[in-house]
């Protein structure tokens, strides 16, 4: 039931997105909604496509997707990161993740097997320059009303949900192999998670609507 609902506010989220084509939005903001486009497709593809794909298990599908999830948003961190060091940072970490994410999944786990140290290495990454990003919009001099602010709210909502995952993916190998029937708490808990971040991220893309529409109708 959970899952259902995610699917729905992840669908919903993404068609939102898609406003920010139509509107003109900034680039940063054209590439998240591809992002969520590929979320979209990864999730309908590892449980809805699994048969038709000839997979045993879907934890490759999901893996290729934390690769795809944590280049998407380095990329999107270099356009809204002011400072030239954190975004050189972030180009070193692009680079590290992927070199990280390679040997963990080729060489150190199984093939079917949910590459989590991946998992956790780029939820310290999207916390850690999601928090930058909220101070330096916090210690900006430039005003910025937070609730008409994509930025902000994709940062929030990052927040909340990745750094809830981190300590959730540290036990979930664990506890899949010796409490496989608490493990579904876990999983429920991930997808409410999910459920709450997609659910900003609708707000995200919807907030500054009034304010497109009505430049577009003095023009």
């Amino acid at each position: 039931m959970l899952y259902n609902i995610y699917i729905i506010i992840l669908a919903i989220s993404f068609l939102s997105s898609l406003l920010s084509f139509r509107l003109d939005y900034p680039f940063h903001l054209k590439l998240f909604s591809i992002l969520l486009g590929l979320t979209l497709l990864t999730e309908i593809c590892a449980n809805y496509l699994l048969k038709w794909l000839h997979l045993e298990s879907n934890y490759p599908i999901y893996n290729v997707y934390i690769l795809i999830q944590n280049c998407f948003y380095a990329v999107y961190f270099v356009f809204i990161i002011s400072s030239s060091t954190s975004k050189k940072v972030i180009i070193f970490f692009l680079i590290l993740f992927s070199a990280f994410w390679m040997a963990t999944t080729f060489f150190i786990l199984d093939a079917n097997a949910w590459n989590s140290y991946a998992t956790m290495f780029g939820d310290i990454f999207i916390v850690y320059f999601s928090v930058v990003y909220l101070y330096e919009l916090f210690v900006s001099e430039k005003l910025v009303k937070l609730h008409i602010s994509p930025e902000f709210w994709i940062a929030i909502a990052s927040v909340i949900y990745f750094s809830s995952e981190l300590p959730l993916t540290g036990m979930l190998n664990y506890m899949a192999k010796n409490y496989p029937a608490q493990t579904l708490i876990l999983y429920n808990i991930l997808q409410l998670l999910n459920i709450i971040m997609y659910s900003i991220f609708i707000y995200a893309f919807l907030c500054r609507v009034k304010i497109h529409t009505s430049k577009y109708r003095l023009q």
